[in-house]
């Protein structure tokens, strides 16, 4: 029910698109709050431990089907003895918390929920590798991506292309290139002292190639926990594994020399903009040092991505966790860092069960480092695990050398130019600066935590070659965190050689402290900056540790101060005047909206560009705008994302249901392509913002926002309300019975502490249809939640579940029913120009819908609900909404 249009125009030309729906079917209802005892064996807190993805799973499986689950406990050997006997069975029991992974029918999880041993029942998500997801309307031609995970890579044959590996004992004396990104974390500088020695890196992800070429020495074991378990492609150094876990490694530990052939045009590319780091033999070749992190490190491989690179359950990587932490304990393996290139979204930083994992492993004394994701660019975007409070967790960078070379490889791959065409550093990226990608991870947490914690290079990095015959590019916030995991690994070798009492908590300050900030960018872009080697060994060495930024809880009480900057819109506008967007750089705008909001116009006036002479001359220069929803934390949801503009233009948000209030995150930036800054003269942020109400058959219609057209259409129907409370683990329950065939309402739930609030509550509004299927359409993040009744006749069950509310508070909520009887309107009023208030007297009791109206893009959509019933005898001046 949401819909955009866009316009951008050169001089006076516009182009929108329009979309609007009505969705309205014929209903005849009474409604009724019930007492809640028992239902069918349902109980208010057997509901209130299963989480929105199990509901949605009891929904579309059968009875009998197995659904997985993950289950917390506080007697992992009873409640695995419950599962077998409801016929589930458990596949994972973890040693470090008290939770199983279990499957099990879907008609027996309530029954399961029900046992007093049980805290929560959690689906077994899928969580996918992190990549660059940041997928635009493009000027360009759109950058090769892996066909399974989305990442942006490149990839051409190995022919002509040798290896020769360099030992271990022999790293200290090379001095590697400007294009290994070795150099640029300054992690060379320090291997006369220490390159990873004695540290055992656990990389959980799709396995490692054990007999590549750039790591000889470095791989010590593995296993495989992964879907391919039992089939030919079982085996955590499998030659048939995705490549992804490899080119984690190799960022982490290569060390070896690549020729390329003489004409390579990879080669080419380097050499090109290498030349110091870089050299050409005898024969022609181009020879370039290819290098991780910390060389000497010993790696130790989980597998649990299958062999396909596809995503998995949450399960599993819990699992992965719970095993590294139990070989540190026990003594089986001395794991000193964890690596995971992976991620998911999350409903709580740092407190879901994934996340408690990684505070386990810091206590268990490893590091763990951890991708912030690929959300960006709006702030507060940073998922799990990287949520985690004890985790490092890695945005993602991009430097100048990196894009040039990708850029001169991109200009001979796709526009038939030589090899060492030189067009990297003049078409592609034309800077000699770093930047922060777009689609990595921004923070802080709601909080104010510092999240990420430290970035590095995160697009188009050298992957290395692999077993399938191919060397490959890539990016992602994937590839940037193996190279802090890297630094973490050289600075726990230097500790345990120097026999210093430090751990993972140490590491984690100095690799903060050490951090170089890139300039333009902010905390919340880069957490401290680009992570550095060498500074971060100072820091070791001097024992004197620095803190991590002091912050206050941003709350008083419910009230929540967001630890962003942000703009209240007054009579629903707000200005911003001469914004210059430096290429590949940010400019971000905060505001707050209501649930009575009903569209968003954004209006970029008076936009400046170079002369068309001095821009890109392939491309031109361009600005970029992105609008995010008010959910926080790792939701990837934005309104729009990534769209282009040359000029003055528009962008209109519609709504037809109650908009999540909160503040909603707007990022302008300049195309890291163009030549020039582009300047919005003035950028304008207006909100159409109607409040309806009605007293009898008089519809009261009040504007808060900016002027708009409005028009009222009366259908037979009505609306029923109803208040009420609830504390965590508490349901309240209301029947809602249809008789008409056609029988349609919407159903809307609000309440107190939205996304407006702290701590901001999760009621889930829940369901049941007459023939005892589920509806979880109500139960998401968002707040309002909406939901509608459209499964034909009968008693519908409406459970406002309160799943989580904090604090042992009691929450407070409001739930409207609005149903219609005819999609044939009985009166319709004519067109109405809405400044502040207008009263619209109908001839018609019903239900009054209120449509607005905008004529720059000609689109209609809906303002709001009003019930026009006739007052009781001797009440007076009462009105309804």
């Amino acid at each position: 029910m949401l819909s955009v249009s866009y316009g951008f125009r050169r001089g006076l030309n516009m182009q929108g698109i329009v979309l609007s729906a009505i969705l309205a079917i014929s209903i005849f209802v009474a409604v009724a709050p019930a007492a809640f005892n028992s239902m069918n064996g349902l109980t208010p807190n057997a509901v209130q431990k299963i989480t929105k993805d199990v509901v949605e799973a009891m929904q579309t499986a059968d009875a009998a089907e197995q659904v997985n689950v993950i289950v917390q406990t506080t007697n992992n050997a009873e409640v695995a003895k419950a599962i077998e006997e409801l016929g589930g069975q458990v596949s994972i029991t973890y040693e470090s918390v008290e939770a199983l992974a279990a499957s099990i029918p879907a008609r027996n999880l309530l029954r399961l929920a029900s046992n007093s041993r049980v805290g929560r029942i959690y689906k077994d998500t899928i969580r996918e590798l992190c990549y660059s997801g940041a997928i635009t309307e493009n000027l360009k031609y759109t950058v090769p991506r892996d066909p399974v995970t989305g990442e942006p890579v490149l990839a051409d044959e190995l022919e002509g292309v040798e290896v020769e590996p360099i030992a271990i004992e022999d790293i200290a004396s090379v001095e590697p290139g400007i294009y290994t990104n070795t150099e640029l974390t300054g992690a060379s500088a320090v291997w006369d002292e220490t390159a990873g020695a004695g540290s055992v890196v656990v990389i959980i992800d799709t396995g490692v190639w054990a007999a590549s070429p750039l790591l000889v020495g470095n791989v010590i074991g593995g296993i495989d926990i992964s879907p391919d378990v039992g089939t030919p492609y079982e085996g955590w150094d499998a030659t048939t594994n995705h490549y992804h876990g490899t080119a984690c490694a190799h960022l982490l530990a290569a060390h070896a020399l690549l020729r390329f052939a003489a004409g390579h045009p990879w080669g080419e590319a380097i050499f090109n903009y290498d030349p110091v780091g870089t050299w050409r033999d005898a024969a022609g070749r181009v020879n370039v040092y290819c290098f991780g992190i910390a060389p000497a490190a010993s790696i130790y491989a989980i597998k649990v991505f299958p062999h396909t690179g596809a995503g998995v359950p949450s399960s599993i990587i819990m699992q992965a966790i719970d095993i590294a932490i139990q070989m540190k304990v026990s003594g089986t393996l001395d794991v000193d860092v964890i690596s995971m290139s992976l991620g998911g979204g999350i409903g709580a930083d740092g407190e879901d069960p994934e996340d408690l994992l990684v505070d386990a492993a810091t206590e268990a004394g490893i590091t763990v480092v951890a991708a912030a994701g690929n959300e960006g660019p709006a702030l507060l975007r940073v998922a799990s695990p990287g949520s985690a409070k004890t985790a490092i967790t890695v945005g993602a960078a991009m430097d100048p050398i990196h894009e040039w070379v990708f850029g001169d490889i991109y200009f001979w791959a796709y526009y038939g130019q030589p090899a060492g065409n030189g067009l990297g550093d003049d078409l592609w990226y034309p800077h000699d600066y770093m930047a922060i990608v777009d689609f990595s991870s921004r923070g802080p947490s709601a909080d104010g935590r510092l999240k990420p914690e430290v970035v590095a290079t995160g697009s188009w990095c050298f992957l290395g070659l692999f077993p399938d015959g191919r060397i490959r590019l890539g990016g992602g916030t994937s590839f940037s965190t193996p190279q802090v995991a890297g630094v973490a690994a050289l600075l726990n070798s230097y500790i345990e050689a120097n026999e210093l009492p430090y751990g993972p908590k140490e590491i984690k300050q100095a690799t903060i402290d050490g951090a170089v900030p890139i300039p333009g960018f902010t905390a919340e872009e880069q957490g401290a900056g680009y992570v550095n080697a060498v500074n971060a060994l100072n820091v070791i060495k001097s024992g004197t540790f620095g803190t991590l930024p002091t912050t206050w809880p941003h709350h008083i009480g419910d009230i929540w101060f967001p630890p962003i900057e942000v703009t209240c819109l007054c009579n629903g506008k707000a200005t911003f005047t001469n914004i210059v967007l430096e290429p590949a750089k940010y400019q971000y705008f905060a505001f707050w909206v209501s649930s009575e909001v009903d569209a968003i116009k954004i209006t970029l006036s008076d936009v400046v560009l170079a002369d068309p002479e001095q821009q890109n001359p392939l491309w031109g220069d361009a600005g970029v705008i992105y609008l995010s929803t008010a959910e926080r934390g790792g939701a990837d949801s934005y309104y729009f994302y990534g769209l282009y503009f040359f000029g003055d233009g528009e962008i209109l948000l519609t709504s037809d249901v109650p908009l999540e209030p909160g503040v909603v995150r707007l990022a302008l930036a300049g195309d890291f392509s163009s030549y020039n800054p582009v300047t919005v003269g003035k950028l304008t942020v207006e909100v159409t913002e109607v409040w309806v109400g009605s007293i009898d058959k008089k519809v009261i219609l009040y504007n808060s926002g900016v002027p708009t057209q409005a028009l009222v259409e009366v259908y037979p129907g009505k609306i029923e309300g109803y208040y009420g409370t609830v504390k965590q683990g508490e349901t309240d329950v209301y029947t809602f019975k249809i008789k008409d065939t056609n029988g349609f309402a919407f159903v809307f739930l609000y309440w107190y502490r939205d996304w407006t609030k702290w701590a901001t509550s999760d009621l889930d509004l829940i369901i049941i249809n007459p023939d005892g299927s589920l509806n979880v359409d109500g139960a998401t993040l968002a707040s309002p939640e909406v939901a509608t009744l459209s499964a034909g006749p009968g008693e519908y069950t409406i459970l406002v579940d309160g799943y989580q509310v904090y604090f042992d508070k009691t929450e407070y909520y409001y739930l409207e029913i609005v149903y219609l009887a005819d999609t044939t309107p009985l009166w319709s009023s004519p067109l109405i120009n809405l400044k502040c208030m207008a009263f619209v007297q109908s001839p018609k009791y019903g239900v009054a819908v209120v449509w607005l109206y905008n004529a720059d893009f000609d689109a209609w959509y809906i303002g709001g609900f009003a019930n026009l019933a006739k007052m009781p005898k001797g009440c007076k001046g009462a009105f309804a909404i």
